[in-house]
């Protein structure tokens, strides 16, 4: 009976014009039409019907029924001015304009008392309290002029597609209202989780925890925007209705949040009991955080229709949008995330037993000294390692590490030099965009080998989609630098130059003797504003450092010392000096190796030259230069005195079909004789029993 007369109810008011007045009518007809038929709800007997019809022929007839005077029909039915969608649409667009003023101010207010919370300073009190007043004054003002525009909207009176719009807004912010305290329960869940397993496993201080709570302000400042924006439009919307649709929908919300605190309870003490059991346990955390959002879906299909006029509107082009967005927002988390599978391999290396040098670093000019009493001081270059760090690159890491483990163990070095490229985070191309991962666990790799390493930047070692930036990986490679590891050479200063990292690294005899000073610099990466893949070069500072290191180092020690240099990408020269090779001149002198490349540029140098050859050719200290670069590539020519060499690549991701490709892999020893001499010997992979 319930079903029949709200029918007859919806019918007779089609026409009657949309209101808050018209929908209060609306509702006392209905519940006293249903308290007067109350006795008969069971019997459903024709009479029954037939009388509910009589009443109810027209809606006077159903007012008068349900208590009303002709007065007040007649003052209800008559309006005089009407209202049209667009007149609607201009009235909210101020109302939004306040709200939105309103809301932004009371974020900005939470902000500001937060971020004086976290970084308190008295000196600053003065500020913060002016500053403060200023805001609060502000709220005042926009909320007084936001509830006097309200009461003028609540006043409207419209026709069907005016309720139509009002009923379509009310279940927007209804919708929005509900998912965004589902996805605030689960932010601030997981915030709590992770500062509290911070705190337990990471021994965190309470300026760590300050510091992360910065550094999430930003996003909690975000939540509490939305959803005040979103409580204060649902209010709006819902004051057209009856209030017991509004009591229902807050009854419900309380039950929403009641459910995500005990669920985010439980699953927070199941986490710390599950801890010391699962290897990786953010990534059950993940899983349940599928199941919340799963549960959230459910709802919206389930219970979510009680409280809208329609539950789920169909917009075509706003799911395409979504859906794209959600899939591209999905693939950049997953190409980003930090993936440790290669670590089971790497835990089971164990290390070379070898004789080992000392190793100084001086905090004043960044300078790492390495001691040795062996007459012969071997260096071995690996380049462009390339690992993905992704679930899809995982099994070409593994050989990749593999062919660094048996040219480690067939050479046994006392240093590893790695010539740039030492990641790869190319999104489609290696599924990933993580350039942090992949280079703590190489760095977790060499700590277990047991050899020092040293290390220059490639060009994709910090690629503009990359999760760290050229800052952040340096801030990554000092804290895993000598001091916490007792075997990665990276400085800890640097020198004012263009580039990300310059280093000079001393090779001594016991005796005292200088037997090499080691270059390492950055060859950068891309041209600003350039095309894709028109590389750097090294530019005129980065140069000069160089020229004024070894003068320094040469008047240090009476006499032009023996220097080699280290980049990743090559030099004009090397160009020039296979140029020459072909036309077989007597300028150059081929030691081993080819030019494999099969591209139009076979020798991938920068368009840009650089001063760096021509000056080593000045100082007359650098005998040698080593790059990597062109996988392909592991000709070692000398040209004008000065030994080029392509350092033999391991690359088995970056380039389509290299997995296969065998004769390209492998490493290059440098051995170096306490006079200052040298050896190079080329290392292949398939050579290595």
């Amino acid at each position: 009976m319930k079903d029949i007369i709200k029918k007859i109810i919806d019918t007779l008011f089609e026409n009657i014009p949309f209101s808050k007045k018209s929908e209060e009518v609306k509702l006392h007809i209905q519940h006293q039409l249903e308290s007067q038929f109350q006795d008969d709800i069971k019997n459903h007997t024709l009479n029954d019907l037939q009388l509910l019809a009589e009443q109810t022929q027209t809606l006077e007839l159903a007012c008068l029924k349900a208590g009303y005077s002709e007065e007040e029909i007649s003052t209800f039915l008559f309006h005089q001015s009407i209202l049209h969608k667009k007149d609607i649409q201009s009235l909210l667009k101020k109302q939004r304009k306040y709200i939105l003023l309103e809301t932004l101010l009371d974020a900005s207010f939470v902000s500001i008392i937060f971020s004086y919370l976290l970084s308190f300073q008295l000196s600053s009190i003065l500020f913060f309290v002016i500053y403060a007043s200023v805001i609060i004054k502000l709220i005042r003002y926009v909320k007084k002029k936001r509830i006097a525009h309200s009461h003028i909207i609540h006043q409207i009176c419209c026709d069907q597609e005016g309720r139509q719009l009002i009923e379509s807004l009310h279940d927007k912010y209804v919708k929005k209202e509900i998912n965004m305290f589902f996805i605030n329960s689960a932010f601030l869940a997981s915030l709590f989780f992770t500062l509290t397993y911070s705190i337990i496993a990471s021994s965190y201080t309470a300026y760590d925890i300050f510091q992360q709570l910065f550094y999430h302000s930003t996003l909690i400042e975000l939540c509490l925007f939305l959803t005040l924006k979103n409580i204060r439009f649902r209010h709006l919307f819902a004051f057209f209705f009856p209030k017991e649709k509004n009591n229902e929908f807050l009854i419900h919300l309380k039950k929403v949040l009641l459910y995500s605190g005990c669920f985010w309870t439980l699953m927070i003490i199941l986490l710390f009991l599950l801890k010391n059991v699962v290897s990786y346990i953010f990534n059950v955390f993940i899983v349940i955080l599928i199941i919340y959002f799963i549960s959230l879906l459910i709802h919206n299909l389930l219970y979510r229709k009680q409280f809208v006029f329609q539950n789920i509107r169909l917009n075509i082009k706003r799911c395409l949008i979504i859906s794209i967005s959600v899939f591209v927002f999905s693939i950049y988390q997953i190409m980003s995330l930090d993936i440790y599978m290669t670590q089971p391999y790497i835990n089971t290396l164990s290390k070379i037993q070898r004789e080992e040098d000392q190793i100084n670093y001086n905090d004043e000019n960044g300078v790492y000294t390495i001691t040795t009493n062996k007459d012969d001081f071997k260096i071995l270059q690996l380049t462009d390692i390339h690992l993905g760090g992704s679930i899809l690159s995982f099994s070409k890491d593994i050989k990749a590490l593999k062919a660094c483990e048996k040219l480690i163990r067939a050479t046994e070095p006392d240093l590893v030099i790695v010539t740039g490229d030492l990641v790869f985070p190319m999104g489609i191309m290696s599924f990933s965009l993580n350039n942090r991962a992949p280079v703590m666990q190489f760095a977790s790799f060499m700590r277990n080998m047991g050899i020092p390493w040293a290390f220059t930047y490639g060009n994709h070692d910090t690629e503009a989609m990359s999760v760290i930036t050229d800052e952040q990986f340096d801030d990554l490679l000092k804290s895993l630098s000598y001091r916490s590891s007792q075997n990665l050479l990276y400085p800890y200063i640097q020198p004012d130059i263009y580039g990300r990292s310059h280093q000079l690294i001393e090779i001594r005899h016991q005796s005292g003797q200088l037997m090499q000073a080691l270059f390492l610099m950055d060859s950068n990466d891309y041209i600003d504003g350039g095309k894709i893949n028109e590389y750097d070069y090294i530019h005129d500072d980065q140069v000069e450092w160089y020229k004024k290191k070894v003068k320094q180092l040469s008047q240090d020690e009476g006499h032009t010392i023996p220097s080699m240099l280290f980049f990743h990408i090559p030099l004009q020269e090397y160009r020039e000096a296979y140029e020459l090779y072909e036309q077989k001149s007597e300028e150059v002198q081929y030691y081993y190796g080819e030019i494999g490349e099969t591209m139009i540029d076979k020798i991938c140098a920068s368009n840009y030259p650089s001063r760096l050859f021509d000056t080593a050719k000045e100082l007359k200290s650098t005998k040698a230069m080593f790059c990597g670069h062109d996988h392909y590539n592991n000709l070692s020519l000398e040209y004008e005195g000065i030994r080029l060499t392509y350092g033999y690549s391991i690359d088995y991701l970056a380039m389509p079909g290299i997995e296969k490709d065998t004769k390209q892999r492998g490493g290059t020893l440098i051995t170096i004789h306490q006079d200052g001499q040298f050896d190079i010997d080329p290392y292949r992979l398939i050579d290595i029993k």
